[in-house]
């Protein structure tokens, strides 16, 4: 059967857009531009494969590190692990999604829509395997990863059990983490403004310990996920306090009991705002 290059180019880009996005959402970590840059290189070397003089680039030698190139393009690794990782996990989710668009055509032969059933039928089994972690997780320290103001935050917190802050209106726990790990995501002008008062966005909680009391400004993230070490998932409703200093004990966050048995829930990354 003839197939258009324009029909394969669209088909792989599909495939690979799904894949991606579809990664990098059970990540927390969604930037559509670089999804899309990453899908559209994608086709381009799965339409070089074709060529005569060129099929060796379909190898199995090849074709995994084409696969951590391309991850690395959508979703910034943190490590060469989690480069090989996230690399395999996009060769792996690719498959599946071919397979399964495979079957619905078999099991359709020439109906036009199969094509289209295939894709939906494999990305959304594809995100039900991604959101298998609905089970309570135990954990003394977690990966936290922050997004406001335009700016992103990752960093390890360590699950206190005294840490009992609450915001004062609503109720809701208090991450406390220290000013150097907010920098990204902190307003312009954020230590002037809070030398003279509360800066706008923020409230404050008072804390006390035995080192003294005081007042923290804390703010509302617009989008919190923690790493329980099995992927991101989006954290409990919370609040994040500066701390001004360097936190004793060499600890940089301290994370409220609630974040240690937290029962994941659909991810929100890219539901308000992608990041990126």
């Amino acid at each position: 059967m003839a197939v258009s290059i324009e029909a394969y180019l669209l088909t792989n880009f599909g495939m690979d857009f799904l894949s991606a996005a579809i990664i990098a959402r059970s990540l927390g970590r969604v930037r559509w531009r670089r999804v899309t840059l990453s899908a559209a290189l994608g086709a381009l070397y799965a339409a070089l494969c074709q060529l005569p003089t060129l099929r060796f680039l379909g190898s199995g030698l090849i074709l995994p590190l084409v696969s951590i190139t391309l991850a690395a393009v959508a979703i910034p690794p943190d490590s060469f692990r989690s480069a090989v990782s996230t690399g395999m996990a996009l060769l792996g989710g690719s498959v599946f999604l071919g397979g399964v668009q495979f079957v619905a055509m078999r099991l359709f032969p020439g109906l036009g829509t199969a094509f289209l059933l295939g894709a939906l039928l494999g990305a959304g089994a594809l995100l039900a395997v991604t959101n298998l972690r609905k089970r309570r997780l135990v954990t003394w320290e977690v990966h936290v990863f922050l997004s406001a103001c335009g700016g992103e935050a990752r960093f390890r917190a360590l699950v206190d059990t005294g840490n009992r802050l609450r915001e004062p209106f609503s109720g809701l726990p208090v991450l406390i983490c220290e000013r150097g790990v907010l920098a990204d995501v902190l307003p312009p002008g954020y230590d002037a403004a809070s030398t003279s008062g509360v800066p706008p966005g923020f409230r404050q909680v008072g804390y006390g310990a035995l080192g003294g009391n005081g007042r923290l400004n804390c703010f509302r993230p617009e989008l919190c996920l923690v790493d329980y070490g099995n992927g991101y998932l989006k954290s409990p409703d919370l609040w994040v306090a500066v701390y001004p200093g360097k936190m004793p004990g060499g600890v940089r966050a301290l994370a409220p009991p609630i974040v240690s048995a937290a029962e994941s829930m659909p991810g929100r990354a890219g539901a308000k705002r992608t990041l990126g």
